[in-house]
């Protein structure tokens, strides 16, 4: 596959790759969006620029929104991908099942997800080998 140059395509490119190289409990959606609105009770600045990710499940699907758009570096919304895929692959079906459970914690098992999403991206050529989706 060729080399994305846009943001938004090599968002979606990784996105392509984590989905391949991590299991999750449901299938993933990845969209890439402008903005995401941040919650009334957040700080004035985090208001005003957004959320740069989120994710939540739908049924039997879970989805991810990354915000692209001028001021978000391309680094910076690789990063969100990686960090809300994280809590993708922390999903559980237990976890998933029970709808009083904080599904955005980040709690220990999500840092240790995480953690090892970013090295094998960052650290073990994950970077290099999300080019070929």
């Amino acid at each position: 596959m060729s080399r994305e140059r846009s943001t938004k395509g090599r968002v979606l490119q990784i996105g392509r790759w984590l989905c391949a190289t991590y299991d999750t409990p449901y299938p993933v959606t990845i969209r890439v969006v402008k903005k995401i609105a941040a919650d009334p009770g957040e700080p004035k600045r985090i208001r005003r620029t957004g959320y740069y990710g989120e994710t939540w499940r739908e049924g039997r699907q879970i989805i991810i929104r990354i915000a692209v758009r001028p001021g978000i570096r391309g680094g910076d919304a690789i990063d969100s991908l990686l960090h809300e895929f994280g809590h993708a692959v922390s999903m559980r079906h237990e976890k998933i099942e029970d709808k009083r459970l904080d599904h955005g914690a980040h709690d220990d098992e999500w840092a240790l997800i995480w953690g090892k999403i970013y090295r094998r991206f960052y650290d073990e050529k994950g970077e290099e080998d999300a080019w070929e989706f």
